[in-house]
């Protein structure tokens, strides 16, 4: 019986992992902006990038290999090595404009700005895989648009200009938000024939070769020690993440796991309220206002609705099948 004691046990195990998992990598992907705009002042983006796919690619490769699963790739067909090859161009450009956007504005700003690439993987679902779009759906973007306009709201006037440094970092964090989307779409496609930890080793490998003659890896000698320190914790910030992130899609529904990474931007916040607090003279912050605050809440809050409706509605859906289903049996 579904209700029996022994499935709830079974059950509960599962969901506290995924939720655990899935809040280890917002807690990491929410303090990876704060590291990289200190790295960034002794290491350009592309060999920040570099480093980070290199570590993380050399991990997975070896624990692959280890479990006896590395991906066949050279046997695929042209079109799933075709979407791997756009799914690894969408990632390297997702994190080069994250981390280039940092040379123009701070961790707060990247990382609320981000939050339009859960918004861009919806459009993209709709649009392509022809998925619903509810009201409440609706409601979660507008929440995400306000909450962008509040967030700014002390900076519209400087974001109507173009040449404006900070509307030039707001649009590379789109591009990110973008070229991130796309990435997720090709996944669900490539998920068919890889599982999400080959599909990054791939992209990972690609990147080590694709990106090297841009990255400049001598520079490494040149990061003062708490640079270097920095360095190699988003480096490790990236597999760990990554690696929460996949684990959690396995054993959690997607929508939860996009519900909870939603949580992001309020990492960031924390993280540098944190560091002002003990270094008040700390230059690579907003000291976000009440109403930007109030912003970020809403952005939150707009995601979390947006990735939790389609869960919500499926199970709704499957419902009224099994409902259905029980009074077909019953006769």
């Amino acid at each position: 019986m579904s209700n029996s004691p022994i499935t709830h046990l079974a059950v509960a195990p599962s969901h506290f992992k995924g939720f655990l998992l899935s809040l280890i990598a917002a807690v990491m992907w929410g303090m990876l902006p704060v590291a990289l705009k200190e790295v960034l002042a002794g290491m350009d983006a592309t060999t920040i990038v570099w480093y980070r796919f290199a570590v993380a690619g050399v991990a997975l490769w070896t624990w692959l290999a280890f479990t006896g699963q590395l991906p066949n790739v050279v046997s695929a067909n042209k079109r799933t090595q075709g979407f791997l090859l756009l799914a690894a161009i969408g990632l390297c450009a997702n994190y080069f404009f994250f981390s280039y956007s940092l040379n123009f504005v701070n961790g707060e700003t990247s990382e609320a700005v981000i939050q339009l690439s859960t918004l861009f993987l919806i459009l993209g679902g709709v649009i392509i895989y022809h998925e619903p779009f509810l009201a409440i759906q609706k409601f979660g973007t507008a929440l995400i648009l306000g909450g962008l306009l509040l967030f700014f709201n002390e900076r519209l006037f400087e974001l109507g200009s173009l040449e404006s440094t900070q509307t030039l970092g707001v649009l590379i964090v789109v591009a990110a938000a973008i070229t991130w989307a796309l990435y997720a779409l090709l996944q669900k496609q490539l998920l068919k024939s890889y599982t999400p930890v080959q599909i990054l080793s791939v992209i990972y490998g690609f990147a080590i070769f694709a990106m090297l003659p841009l990255a400049v890896p001598t520079s490494i000698f040149d990061l003062s020690l708490l640079q270097f320190a920095l360095l190699a914790f988003c480096c490790v910030n990236t597999v760990v993440a990554y690696g929460c992130f996949a684990e959690a899609m396995n054993c959690w529904d997607s929508s939860k796991v996009s519900a909870v990474l939603a949580l992001a931007p309020l990492f960031t916040i924390m993280t540098l309220k944190t560091t002002v607090y003990f270094i008040p003279d700390y230059a690579f912050s907003d000291r976000l206002s009440l109403l930007s605050l109030a912003g970020a809440a809403l952005l939150v809050l707009g995601s979390i609705l947006t990735a939790l409706v389609p869960w919500l509605y499926q199970r709704r859906l499957q419902r009224q099948m099994d409902a259905a289903h029980g009074v077909d049996s019953a006769r």
